[in-house]
């Protein structure tokens, strides 16, 4: 599939978007059903969690969500999700989805009157891609969690601490 990247715009989600962020979640995780992936979507925000979209000629995707851990001055913040419609995986759009919602949180944070120190997430132990990807943006492997949400299932806390301006 050729893409032109230009064509790709990054902005953050509205509820208007919960269908095609639903898509992409059914896609990328243990969501059956789109509904299931709405409820997911408007319980995260409830929960503060910021969603950034992907989105080429006016369909969704790809998605990044997070959330700020704690209070601003704990300068800490999790990296929820980066997914992407299985057929868009491999050209570079999560990289670009990246450095968006690290802008996004380096915004909410000033607003905050603080700064962004450390950035952390959770990844299969089983999931070798992602851990891939992660390691190229700079992040380390720092802990694993046994069996954290699944039984034989690892979970890898992959962190990054940002540097200071």
């Amino acid at each position: 599939m050729w893409l032109n990247m230009e064509k790709i715009i990054f902005r953050n989600a509205k509820m208007s978007d919960a269908k095609g962020i639903a898509e992409v979640l059914k896609s990328s995780y243990n969501i059956k059903t789109i509904n299931e992936g709405v409820q997911v979507f408007k319980s995260e925000v409830k929960k503060n969690h910021n969603f950034i979209v992907a989105v080429n000629n006016d369909k969704i995707i790809g998605l990044a969500s997070w959330h700020m851990q704690g209070l601003p001055k704990h300068q800490l913040a999790e990296l929820d999700r980066i997914a992407l419609l299985p057929e868009y995986r491999g050209k570079g759009i999560s990289k670009k989805i990246f450095y968006f919602v690290l802008n996004n949180m380096k915004k909410k944070y000033k607003k905050d009157k603080s700064r962004i120190r450390k950035i952390y997430l959770l990844t299969h132990a089983s999931n070798k891609r992602a851990q891939k990807f992660y390691e190229k943006l700079g992040m380390k492997h720092e802990a694993t969690l046994k069996n954290h949400y699944y039984e034989n299932e690892d979970e890898y806390v992959y962190s990054i601490f940002m540097k200071r301006g």
